[in-house]
């Protein structure tokens, strides 16, 4: 499970205490997540170039998918060997 959070510090404060909740009705939480800053949301919602603020998300979605892949690989063997 990986997190998506916007806005202000807040929005990365949220996912943090979803992590725990996640944990405590048995989901699989990873560390990484991406959190889409109140700057880049701001832009779009003024009609500015929000290419730059998007392009700055690209490594962390990236490292959150490889996180993602590398978890649910590891618990299908685990499955399997159940």
């Amino acid at each position: 499970m990986g997190f998506v959070s916007y806005g202000s510090a807040m929005g990365a404060r949220g996912v943090q205490q979803l992590r725990l909740t996640a944990i405590e009705v048995q989901l699989a939480p990873i560390r990484s997540s991406v959190h889409i800053p109140v700057a880049t949301l701001w832009a779009r919602y003024q009609g500015g170039d929000v290419g730059a603020g998007f392009a700055e998300l690209a490594a962390p979605a990236e490292a959150m998918i490889d996180d993602l892949l590398w978890r649910t690989a590891g618990l299908k063997t685990a499955r399997a060997a159940a």
